[in-house]
């Protein structure tokens, strides 16, 4: 039985030993899988982009960062990090769906059916989404291909290798070194998927996902396990065109084996890991929003850099600028860049002068430069929204030239019409 222990990002864990209650904003977990979590903290070199341990009051925790997904602990002990969101949205649903919109993944192939199973752990919701692109391979019968055979056969079958025959044959008269092309199932392509499978009947815990990978290990019975994933991976990539119905499938045994996820590594953890940095997935989120829905899509670019912050250096330019979106409307040129952090809007009510609403002093310096090496006099910092902040601050300007404009983005609305209000809200100001 599979045991999945669930928290937000940037959210404490505790030892039921230490903690009698849950810290605040956190949870807690048994001694054994608290002691896992702390080792792994202190040896991998990876560990610091996704836990820091910490003190409090004399008793340890440890906080996970803004890394959201699957980390395997042991067995089928899972750690659950969730976006954090303010209700009433299900944050397994909301990441779910915001992944299906992350470029170059194999999320791409989640299906709405996924992002509603929201009583299935994310785990469980990954090994479905396997599955579901192994059946249609299944059904129409996995590939064969031929592949060349060196052999010594007692009759002639193919081409007779002269040099061959006399390194290895010259006292055996009977046999002849023959090589000849045998058509097969053992090729890379089947070799990945059946090692995923055997290692996914070892991991899922939901018995529906188990019956089917039963089922499908079936099919793959005459397929040996690969003995080499990055060598199999590379010998598919020379192939690809052979395979092209096997991509999606493909692209999710890269990942279940990879033991990494989408943009984090993860050291020495003894299993896969499923992480996604937040910030990315917002990022990509908006972006294909933004180049789906925004009227005149196709003036959209996404992650530009043709500009550098500066011109010339020793003959060359350096630093290169990169602004999440550049869209070009008319003759005016929008400059957008997305930050998957909080911003205070309750200021918006104070009588202080020195609050900054939470945003970042490096992100107002960030856009400046976008705004004059890309000559925008519109750009647009977007942020998730909370419940202190639901419409645009009031417009921040640089010069009499440059305006920035921090506006909201509910990722747990329709994405089309929270592109649509922010499409209004920019063109607005032409």
């Amino acid at each position: 039985m599979s045991m999945t222990y669930s928290i937000s990002e940037n959210g404490l864990i505790g030892s039921e030993q230490q903690w009698p209650e849950a810290p605040l904003n956190g949870i807690v977990v048994p001694d054994d899988v608290f002691q896992l979590l702390r080792r792994f903290t202190f040896e991998s070199d990876q560990a610091d982009v996704l836990l820091t341990f910490t003190v409090q009051k004399g008793r340890e925790l440890i906080r996970v960062r803004n890394y959201v997904g699957i980390l395997p602990l042991s067995g089928k002990t899972y750690l659950e990090i969730l976006p954090k969101i303010e209700p009433p949205a299900n944050p397994r649903s909301l990441l779910l769906t915001m992944l299906r919109h992350v470029q170059y993944s194999p999320f791409r192939t989640l299906k709405s059916a996924h992002t509603s199973a929201t009583q299935l752990p994310l785990w469980e919701v990954f090994v479905r989404a396997f599955l579901d692109t192994m059946e249609p391979l299944i059904l129409q019968g996995i590939q064969r291909s031929y592949v060349a055979v060196e052999r010594n056969e007692q009759f002639w079958k193919g081409k007779f290798q002269v040099a061959r025959q006399l390194r290895e044959n010259a006292h055996h008269a009977e046999r002849l070194a023959v090589v000849y092309e045998r058509l097969t199932a053992d090729v890379p392509a089947n070799r990945i998927l059946k090692t995923t499978l055997l290692y996914l009947n070892q991991q899922a815990g939901n018995s529906a996902n188990q019956r089917r990978i039963q089922q499908f290990l079936s099919a793959l019975e005459d397929v040996p396990p690969t003995e080499s994933v990055p060598d199999d991976l590379k010998a598919i990539r020379r192939t690809s065109r052979l395979f092209a119905r096997y991509e999606p499938a493909l692209r999710w045994a890269e990942a279940l084996l990879s033991r990494q996820g989408f943009g984090a590594k993860t050291g020495q953890m003894p299993s896969l890991s499923l992480l996604f940095l937040m910030e990315r997935v917002f990022e990509e989120y908006v972006a294909y929003g933004v180049r789906t829905y925004w009227p005149d899509a196709g003036n959209v670019t996404v992650q530009e850099s043709s500009a550098h912050l500066v011109d010339e250096h020793v003959g060359a330019p350096k630093f290169k600028l990169r602004p999440d979106m550049l869209i070009r409307h008319n003759d005016q040129l929008f400059v957008l860049d997305t930050k998957w952090k909080q911003v205070n809007g309750q200021e918006l009510r104070s009588t202080s002068e020195t609050g900054n609403y939470g945003i970042e002093q490096a992100d107002m310096y960030q856009l400046y430069a976008y705004g004059k090496k890309y000559g925008a006099s519109d750009l647009f910092l977007i942020y998730p929204t909370n419940t202190t902040f639901r419409q645009p601050l009031p417009v921040f300007r640089y010069d009499a030239l440059t305006r920035l404009h921090v506006v909201p983005f509910d990722v747990t609305n329709s994405l089309v019409k929270e592109v649509e209000k922010l499409a209004t809200y920019a063109l607005s100001f032409q």
